[in-house]
């Protein structure tokens, strides 16, 4: 009987066509079968009884609970996130079992950075007040709906963690003349030095950033970061940009932010809930928030390197190799 490897809680990203280069790359590989279940994150008895004798689960946004880990181990080996995030995981319980996680960090770094830069210049310039100023039958006196707003060169952007999506930001702003800055509670500050940033405390990036951008994983320690204190304390003209997780901010807080003008506005990529509800879809909806449907990794490029680099993790796994991109490297036995 051959090994299976299924897939699952994709929602919306997999086509036919993509599916099969997977499948065909895989199989190529390895002497193992790959299953697509379901599009949609399902419940736990329905993913349990599709996934049964997998050894391998490739995901996105299908939560893998306790129930689901007590059921299929020990045959699954290990669940490998189907992007950079693995919060889906539940990687506390997925080592209490022995299972491996494992994402694919390395395949679209300079789309989100370009996604990030994109987000802020729409900002800088109010696009979006402009398009609205158009579509009202408007054309005199645009800049109105701009103002007030100030020289790019004379902002201040702040980047929320200083990893390699931060970093690639960070080298696009230089050519622009504003000041950047960063904190990271891991990366040292001749790092974020040497990288051409001024590293700052946390509570510096907040009150003296223009653009605050997020690029730090989902934790314990950054769910809700950006709540009711910080929002306190950012400028009432600064600019929240999150490409990163919507959990990183409190949306009760985020919404009362925007609009009380606590904050100008926000530029969001990622939400808890996508598509957004309940709060989120209020804050989607205000005249001051920008948002995209979780795009920001996407290139046909950086699509192709995702399925490429998804299937080498996999045949790695099956091969008894390491592949590098373990979460859990305290499982890993040498």
């Amino acid at each position: 009987m051959k090994r299976k490897v299924v897939m699952t809680g994709t929602v919306g990203v997999m086509t036919e066509a993509n599916l099969k280069v997977m499948k065909d790359l895989l199989e190529s590989k390895v002497d193992a079968e790959f299953e697509f279940l379901f599009d949609l994150p399902q419940d736990d008895d329905t993913l349990i009884a599709a996934a049964k004798g997998a050894e391998i689960l490739i995901t996105q946004y299908q939560f893998m609970s306790e129930k689901v880990y007590e059921a299929l181990t020990p045959e699954l080996k290990a669940v490998i996130s189907f992007g950079i995030g693995y919060n889906s995981a539940n990687l506390e319980v997925a080592t209490a079992h022995n299972v491996y996680v494992c994402n694919v960090p390395n395949y679209c770094l300079e789309e989100v950075a370009v996604h990030v830069m994109a987000l802020i210049m729409a900002e800088q310039r109010r696009l979006p007040n402009l398009i609205r100023w158009i579509e009202d039958g408007k054309w005199g006196g645009g800049y109105k709906a701009i103002a007030p707003v100030k020289r790019f060169s004379y902002s201040t952007v702040g980047l929320y963690g200083f990893g390699r999506i931060a970093r690639y930001v960070a080298k696009m702003l230089s050519g622009f003349g504003c000041r950047v800055i960063a904190y990271d509670a891991i990366v040292p500050a001749d790092s974020i030095r040497a990288a051409g940033v001024e590293p700052v405390d946390f509570d510096t990036l907040l009150a003296e950033s223009d653009y605050h951008s997020m690029h730090v994983p989902l934790l314990p320690s950054t769910q809700g970061i950006m709540n009711k204190e910080a929002f306190r304390k950012m400028k009432p003209t600064a600019i929240l940009v999150n490409t990163a997780r919507g959990a990183l901010c409190n949306p009760d807080d985020l919404y009362e932010a925007l609009v009380s003008g606590e904050i100008y506005g926000a530029a969001i990529d990622a939400y808890i809930t996508e598509p957004p509800a309940g709060i989120e879809e209020k804050i989607r909806q205000l005249p001051n928030v920008l948002s995209t449907p979780h795009v920001g990794y996407y290139t046909d490029d950086a699509f192709n390197e995702l399925i490429s680099q998804t299937v080498d993790v996999a045949v790695d796994l099956l091969n008894g190799k390491n592949p590098g991109t373990l979460i859990n490297r305290e499982l890993w036995k040498d």
